[in-house]
């Protein structure tokens, strides 16, 4: 491998290094974005030359959600609930 690759490979290592110490998303989670993530690229590889448009969507999509299952930190989840101490129902009660 060339120093470049090495280093590519090194920064992506480190990163999910650093997600996996921010998880906010449970095992099970975890398991059902990978297997869905993975359908849903599969779906848009298989149909890129029949509907580019809907296919370049559904890679990006089934890619973010199997980054999502492999590093088990989700950004919307965590813009949503910033509060991982506090379940729904303490904030339905607290209201």
């Amino acid at each position: 491998m060339n120093t470049k690759t090495k280093e590519i490979l090194d920064d992506v290592k480190e990163r999910l290094r650093e997600a996996n110490d921010h998880r906010n998303i449970a095992n099970s989670e975890r398991i059902l974005s990978v297997a869905a993530g993975a359908f849903v690229l599969y779906t848009g590889i298989t149909r890129m030359f029949k509907t580019p448009l809907t296919s370049l969507a559904e890679v990006t999509l089934g890619s973010a959600l199997i980054l999502r299952g492999a590093t088990g930190y989700c950004p919307v989840k965590d813009s949503v609930c910033p509060d991982h101490d506090v379940t729904i129902v303490e904030r339905i009660v607290e209201e």
